[in-house]
Parts: structure tokens; sequence; C-alpha cells
């Protein structure tokens, strides 16, 4: 009998610390060292992370930052922010590099372990440029697992050239993204339709999202696919977050190409996908455990043989009025 998904309990990084930031994703180096990147920074970079769980529960027990690597010569916009807004990360072993997906540009970049751009990225297919981009729904994930050779990356919600998408004056329709997979040689490799769920939350007031925040590859080929939904009321009581988590298989599904809308692509195309869990976070009266939950990487692997799975949150840099201000999280979850 398989065993179950098992969540822990979240954990301010600050116990350890850590300061507020706008962490947006996470990957793994090697043994307890891991980078994150923050997608308000005034450079596009990562910071450097030890991270150390228990090797049988799996838990948390140390949070260490190292440092920020990061460009010496960035663009910068009005606010002093980098322009690329880091959200993704990933780090090559055979290459010995990093990997940043930034949704101003709508590339995915390669940095040295110093921070420093190396001029190398991934070949990004036209239709995922920045022209056919929602705004502020572009690549928010990246991950690459050195079993397969494989890095993927999605961009957050529907493509324009895709159809509709699911935001607070529409909740009718259905977000349609483009899986997409690129070799140690940085071309692209396959690209698979994927098909979310429905919202399950009620748009109103301050804020609410809806799209895959991050994916996670497996050494044996599939991916996890966090589907990220949050509303934020006007006083914030009631905000939530609900994160569903799925794996799917592209190796045994159809491939694509850009040659029709996913809005016109038949359904038995779309990837087949399995429930894994989904994490909730709110605010309410009695309770302040709201997370937007946007990284996700493999962490390490318990005595019993069983992955985990490390999640960070963005807070905004502890956004919030009085006592309604956002925690920075860590987040494990074992899986089966």
């Amino acid at each position: 009998m398989a065993q179950p998904v098992v969540q822990l309990k979240q954990q301010r990084l600050s116990k350890w610390g850590v300061g507020t930031a706008n962490f947006s994703g996470i990957a793994p180096i090697h043994g307890d060292r891991y980078v994150m990147v923050s997608d308000k920074e005034p450079e596009d970079g990562f910071f450097e992370f030890r991270i150390v769980q228990n090797p049988i529960s799996g838990q948390v027990e140390y949070v260490g930052l190292s440092e920020f690597k990061g460009n010496p010569r960035p663009q910068l916009d009005s606010r002093g922010f980098t322009l690329r807004d880091c959200e993704g990360v990933a780090y090559n072993p055979s290459l010995n590099t990093v990997f940043i997906s930034g949704e101003g540009d709508q590339q995915i970049l390669e940095y040295g372990l110093n921070g420093v751009p190396t001029g190398r990225g991934l070949n990004i297919p036209d239709e995922f440029g920045v022209p056919n981009i929602r705004h502020n729904y572009g690549f928010e994930s990246l991950s690459y697992d050195a079993t397969t050779g494989r890095f993927w990356t999605t961009t957050e919600s529907t493509l324009k050239s895709d159809g509709d998408y699911v935001h607070s004056r529409n909740m009718t329709a259905t977000n349609l993204l483009r899986l997409q997979s690129f070799g140690n040689d940085l071309q692209p490799v396959g690209q698979y339709a994927y098909r979310m769920d429905a919202p399950g939350l009620q748009a109103t007031g301050r804020y609410y999202c809806f799209g895959v925040s991050d994916l996670c590859a497996l050494p044996d080929g599939r991916l996890i696919v966090m589907e990220r939904e949050l509303n934020v009321p006007n006083d914030y009581i009631g905000a939530k977050s609900v994160s569903r988590l799925y794996i799917v298989n592209p190796s045994r599904e159809h491939k694509i190409d850009s040659s029709t809308p996913l809005s016109k692509l038949s359904a038995d195309k779309f990837v087949n996908k399995e429930f894994l869990c989904s994490v909730e976070t709110e605010i309410t009266p009695l309770s302040f455990s709201y997370a937007n939950y946007e990284g996700m990487c493999l962490g390490r692997r318990l005595d019993d043989g069983r992955q985990t799975l490390l999640l960070v949150n963005d807070s905004q840099a502890s956004v919030g009025k009085g006592i309604f201000h956002l925690k920075d999280y860590i987040k494990v979850i074992v899986l089966p």
C-alpha cells in the first residue's frame, strides 16, 4: 500500500534570522546548499542558502543565508529593481551554472556561481515572447533534472494566442498552458498542452491571482505542477491562498507545436494529471497562516527513501498593515 503525502507545518524564515524578501524560486545545488531568487531586487541574481532537514521527518532544522550574488551591470526600472523580474531558478551541475527565468524579459539566462551572466541562455520559442504574454503572467517557473538532462518551464497563465484566461473579471475561462522542455544544449526539446483546474475561490477585493507558479522536475521524467490561486479582500480578513500540486508524465503524452492555438486543440492532446495534494493558508480572526507559495524544488531524501519537496513563499517583503504583515515561510512536503 502506497504511503500518503505528508505535509509538515510551515516555518517562518525569521526563526533563523533570515530577513524578509520576495522569494519566488528555489533550486538545490548540492547537499544542503540551495539558491533562491527574489523578484524585486536591484540586481538580477540569486541568494545562496544552507537548508538542513531532519533525515527522519524531513522537517527543516536550520536555514542560513550565505550571500547574494548578482549581475554587476543590471538594467533597472524606475523603482530601482532589475527589469528581469527574476521568478524561477534552476542549477545545472554538468555546466555548474545557475539559470534564472525572467518575467520581465521572457528570457531564461545563465549565470556563473559568482552571479555574473555568462551571455548564454535557453533558446526560447517565439510564442513565449513578451508581446504574447499577459501582463505579469509570463515565465514564473523553472526546474532542471540532471538525470533526464531537461529544463522545464511554462507561463503562469494562457498566452494571448492560445485563448482567454482567468482573471478577476472573467472567472469562467480555462487556463491553457504550454509545458516546454530544453536540453543541455539549451535548445527546445518538447512542448505539451496543460489544462488548469477551474477557479475555486471568489475574486473579491484587493487582489486575485490564478496560474501555475512553479514546476519541479523529477528524476523519472515526471513533473510536479503547482497551480496557485489566491484572493485578498480589501481588509485582508478572509484572504486565502490555495496551491494544488499535480503530477504529469510528459514522456507518455502527445507533443504539440505552435501551429494550433490551445483553445482549438482537441481534449485528448492535453496531458493527464494526477492530484498530489493541496496546500491551503488563510487570514481569519483566529488564524494567520497565509502564504503565497511561489517556489518549489526537491529537498533531501529521507533515511527511509522518501523524497521531500521544499516550498517557499513570496511575502512581498512583509507587505501589509498593522497586524496583517505577511511572513516569509518554508514548508516541507514528503512525497509517497
